[in-house]
């Protein structure tokens, strides 16, 4: 099953080929991606060795993005191999496709080292993995947590214990170390990604293995992570008790013990991407540029970048978005509703990164959905508030025996819900009217209605006019009318379907 949230990850011949023309190497990536990986290379072309480096993002960053790019862009100044954990997660000796990765960069020079030296090489660590599997726990991984403890200090000094014969170790060690010597820099830089995405025995293993094994002169190991996940990792495969304050205390100290630093990816600067592709030279038709509007060309950036970020989109597919809802502006038959096409657009590459991971839920769209057909639709409340009708109810529920008007129609008129602007306008036009022409002659009893009635009557009409000022403003702020949930399912087939734009 293909991995969806990889699905930027260079394959290898695209690899190659970027290797060979750097210049398009990151033009899929955002500039401030790009400028960390011109600074990440200064550092790790400068760091005494060995090194162990984490870089810290969230799951949909765009971690293995930034990782098979960098790779490409550091293997022209230091050799470096990129491995993905993840990808060989089957694998129940991991670390011999591991090290693999290493023979067969040394097996390309062959003017250093010879192929049954290789071979002796790999033997040789394969030998410490089996080591290191022999100490794991004994009861299986099923789920998070482990009802168990188990005692870290005490697996360290069990690994202390381990008899190995130090020529094997410290061959293997020295032969690779030799290697390196050789290399520009006196440097390698070895990248491993989707740690986070393993199995948790598997992720530790690999931690294990890099601290007791690959702390070799001019080695850099560089590992995109998620903090978060390898901290429930460490908990689950150790079983570490205590509240969850502990357990995090204990992971984390865990885990300074594998890195020398933890630093973190830039986030994607969704705002900015936004600004620089959506201009008016591009976005030709069907927006303003002035004012405040719901077809406003801020409104689409505003809102294009902020259901991007919700959906950790890569920068690749941020840009794709913009440039599918250029053709849409473009095209579309009157004033683009910017919230609803961003919405649409973006829930529409939602849901197909989901679909394999058999998740259908759509991006929250927030609050003021008019183009809902639910109870909660902002429009429907403004359409169901009657400010006319609890004070003519009360009046013709406690006076209207003293009526000289037919206070019952009233209430009725105050009390209808219609599903139009139009309607709705007109119904409160003549409330308004109706309210106004109320006096002190229609009823029998003079001063009931100045101590009782007229106090009530008297708020009706401002509410009246707050209420139509407010339809007024919501339609402006939307660009609503009577089409609002006809207009979302021809927005819905048209992002789907760009070949109909031109149809109306």
């Amino acid at each position: 099953m293909k991995d969806t949230s990889n699905i930027f990850k260079l394959p290898p011949k695209e690899l190659e080929t970027k290797k060979s023309s750097l210049d398009v190497l990151w033009d899929d990536t955002a500039p401030e991606i790009v400028d960390f990986a011109r600074k990440l290379q200064g550092l790790l072309q400068s760091v005494d060795t060995p090194y162990v480096i984490g870089l810290d993002g969230g799951y949909g960053t765009g971690k293995t993005h930034f990782a098979t790019r960098f790779a490409a862009q550091m293997h022209e100044q230091i050799k470096t191999i990129y491995f993905s954990a993840w990808e060989k997660d089957y694998e129940k000796e991991l670390i011999t496709v591991f090290l693999e990765q290493i023979a067969n960069l040394i097996k390309t020079d062959k003017k250093y080292i010879e192929s049954s030296q290789i071979k002796n090489i790999k033997s040789l660590l394969k030998s410490l993995w089996v080591a290191i599997e022999s100490i794991s726990v004994n009861s299986p991984i099923t789920k998070f947590p482990i009802s168990m403890t188990f005692n870290v200090e005490h697996f360290r000094r069990q690994l202390n214990k381990l008899t190995i014969k130090e020529d094997m170790l410290q061959n293997a060690k020295r032969e690779l170390a030799n290697y390196i010597k050789s290399l520009p820099h006196e440097k390698m830089v070895l990248i491993v990604d989707d740690l986070d995405r393993c199995r948790p025995d598997t992720a530790v293993k690999i931690l294990e293995t890099v601290k007791h094994f690959f702390d070799i002169d001019g080695l850099i190991v560089v590992m995109p992570i998620n903090q978060s996940r390898l901290r429930q990792y460490i908990d689950a495969f150790y079983g570490i008790g205590g509240t969850a304050e502990q357990k995090g205390v204990v992971a984390e100290d865990y885990l300074q013990k594998f890195f020398n630093d933890i630093i973190d990816i830039p986030n994607l600067n969704y705002e900015k991407i936004c600004a620089d592709r959506i201009t008016e030279e591009e976005f030709r038709s069907n927006l303003v540029y002035e004012g405040d509007s719901y077809n406003n060309i801020q409104e689409l950036r505003k809102w294009i970048a902020e259901y991007a970020k919700k959906s950790h989109f890569s920068y690749r597919e941020t840009v794709e978005l913009i440039n599918r809802a250029k053709l849409f502006c473009n095209t579309y038959h009157e004033p683009i509703r910017c919230r609803l096409l961003a919405y649409q657009l973006c829930n529409r590459l939602h849901k197909e990164k989901n679909k394999m991971r058999h998740e259908y839920n759509d991006i929250d769209y927030g609050e003021d959905n008019v183009y809902k057909d639910c109870p909660q639709n902002t429009k429907k409340k403004l359409f169901s508030h009657h400010p006319a009708y609890q004070p003519l109810s009360s009046i013709n529920n406690r006076f209207g025996h003293l009526a000289r008007i037919r206070l019952r129609a009233y209430v009725s008129t105050a009390g209808q819900i219609h599903d139009t602007y139009a309607d709705v306008y007109k119904q409160i036009k003549h409330l308004i009217k109706l309210v106004s022409d109320i006096s002190e002659t229609d009823f029998r009893n003079k001063t009931a209605y100045n101590n009782y009635i007229k106090p009530e009557l008297e708020v009706v009409v401002p509410a009246l006019k707050t209420l139509y000022k407010e339809l007024r403003e919501f339609q402006r702020k939307h660009g609503s009318d009577d089409s609002d949930l006809d207009r979302a399912k021809d927005y819905e087939l048209k992002v789907y379907n760009p070949h109909l734009l031109g149809d109306k």
